[in-house]
């Protein structure tokens, strides 16, 4: 988890607006395209229970909990975590000793383990720490239950953000970064048997050197890109008083359960495995009592990757035939959601989305993440290509595929070879579109219903 504590009260009432305003556009960008790569940061709440992730970075780390009794602090965090029946994701990394020539940087900023590189649990102790040096830690996570996400191996950056990590070292380009996130890949599963499906960029750096994007670099792997909507704490700089930097911690938490129990219901929550900005742990102790307040209110903590077999998507709850259509499609490897994680069932279809969601990602190996070329990879599909051209007409045939055009209930009967349904001249919404792939793709895999 990236900060600005090095940048001071100026700096950091500088940085806040633009922060909003880049996450404000981020978030209209996530919302215009079909994605191969879906963020996962929250689900549409289940009705009736309450389920919550907690996901802990920079793991895993064998040096002491600071201050505590000598346990490692890890297996502090484990230990909490099986008093109250709880599982988590922990984005682990694989090794920071390779980023060395360093110095270390002041402690209270964001280069407290190193000027140039990260260096994790601590600087000079990289090899108390990450999945490579650290096996007997990554048996005990996966033996207690809890899941493993990819943070990448060396948590160097997969690009530059100069304003707050201007002095830090980042990787050359997108082939670098699959690189290097394919390297903890195979270790993870080559020693302990287990294949991660979500990655974190170090730091939420998403751009890469090179102009493609953290998106591309997890397409490139088969992995959901695992963000988070609720800030757990454990990694800011001390207030100088552990017992108020524990506090920190929990009151958040405790205000919005207050404010609406179902708050914390389908969230994705960041920790820290490892230390403060300041050689502190203070996730040993406050963890116990965020876990007490989801306890009390009826909150069950589980891996992301069970949240998503319980909720799929961001905006609609499971058990709506437009999720469960969706859910149909994407076991079957078809994209379905927007970047954001979103299903939109009232929007209207687009001949791009209706194109891009016929075809399988296994049909089109090597695209983009995201946008125009994702939808264009589709095109390349000879079968969906043929429909699209048989329907769509001149400007199909000429190859200027008009991307965002609607499709009509006619258009969309003629794609898919059944009958029409309501007026030919109406846009499609995207949830009837849904139900209507989910429908045909039931009928290729039984054939008494062809």
């Amino acid at each position: 988890m990236g900060g600005s504590g090095f940048l001071g009260p100026v700096g950091r009432s500088l940085v806040q607006p633009l922060r909003a305003w880049r996450k404000e556009r981020q978030r209209a960008e996530a919302r215009r395209f079909l994605s191969a790569v879906r963020r996962i940061e929250r689900v549409a709440p289940p009705p009736g229970r309450r389920v919550v992730a907690m996901t802990f970075d920079d793991g895993p780390a064998a040096t002491p909990a600071l201050p505590g009794d000598g346990t490692p602090l890890t297996e502090a965090i484990l230990r909490v975590l099986d008093r109250y029946g709880a599982r988590a994701t922990f984005d682990v990394i694989g090794s920071t000793a390779a980023g060395y020539p360093d110095e270390q940087g002041a402690l209270g900023t964001v280069y407290w383990s190193g000027l140039r590189y990260d260096h994790y649990p601590a600087f000079g102790r990289d090899g108390e720490g990450g999945a490579e040096a650290q096996p007997e830690l990554v048996r005990r996570i996966l033996e207690a239950g809890h899941e493993l996400a990819n943070h990448s191996y060396s948590h160097v950056a997969f690009g530059p953000m100069r304003l707050v990590y201007g002095r830090r070292a980042f990787l050359p380009g997108f082939e670098a970064c699959v690189a290097d996130v394919r390297r903890l890949h195979e270790l993870v599963r080559g020693r302990h048997g287990y294949v991660m499906r979500f990655g974190r960029p170090p730091h939420y750096i998403d751009a890469t050197a090179d102009g493609r994007t953290a998106y591309d670099v997890y397409a490139a792997l088969g992995y959901d890109y695992l963000a988070a909507s609720f800030d757990g704490g454990g990694w800011l700089p001390s207030t100088g008083d552990y017992a108020r930097d524990v506090r920190r911690m929990v009151e958040p938490l405790e205000r919005a359960l207050a404010a609406d129990p179902e708050a914390l219901n389908g969230r994705i929550v960041f920790e820290k495995d490892g230390y403060d900005q300041s050689l502190q742990s203070p996730v040993v102790d406050g963890l116990p009592a965020q876990l007490e307040l989801l306890r009390r209110h009826g909150y069950e903590v589980i891996p992301v990757r069970e949240l998503l077999e319980i909720s799929p998507f961001a905006d609609v709850p499971p058990g709506d035939p437009v999720a469960e259509a969706a859910r149909t499609l994407l076991r079957a490897g078809h994209p379905v959601a927007y970047r954001d994680n979103s299903l939109q069932p009232e929007r209207k279809l687009t001949l791009g989305e209706l194109l891009r969601m016929s075809v399988p990602l296994a049909r089109t190996p090597g695209a983009p993440a995201t946008g125009p070329a994702f939808y264009a990879a589709a095109a390349c599909d000879p079968a969906a290509a043929e429909a699209a051209r048989r329907v769509f007409g001149p400007a199909a045939r000429s190859g200027g595929w008009p991307w965002e055009r609607p499709v009509s209930r006619a258009e969309l009967a003629r794609f898919l070879e059944v009958p029409l349904r309501g007026r030919p001249e109406e846009a499609v919404r995207r949830g009837e579109a849904l139900l209507a792939l989910a429908a045909r793709l039931e009928r290729a895999g039984d054939p008494e219903k062809a």
